[in-house]
């Protein structure tokens, strides 16, 4: 336990990809609950983590709350970027 208080088992980096891909979910998925686990776990899987371990670094941001204001920062900065590249390539 005193791990998890030093350091959650996501680096912020893939904390932040892993939570912008579930946020960003296509619409078609995100309202069909058995579509949105298949969903999330794909998107695990791909990164190397477990669902366990995304819900201990969820864990580790809820015991420091304001750590999430600066996570949601490079959150939408990450969706900006992936959105803004996609653009150009059209």
């Amino acid at each position: 336990m005193i791990a998890c208080k030093e350091r959650p088992p996501i680096t912020e980096d893939k904390f932040v990809q892993i939570y912008a891909n579930l946020v960003s979910a296509p619409d078609s998925i995100s309202v069909d609950s058995l579509m949105f686990a298949d969903y999330k776990q794909k998107v695990f899987s791909n990164y190397g983590f477990s669902e366990k371990n995304y819900e201990q670094t969820v864990k580790f941001y809820n015991q420091t709350p304001e750590k999430w204001e600066e996570f949601f920062r490079k959150v939408i900065k990450y969706i900006e970027s992936t959105n803004d590249s996609s653009k150009s390539e059209i």
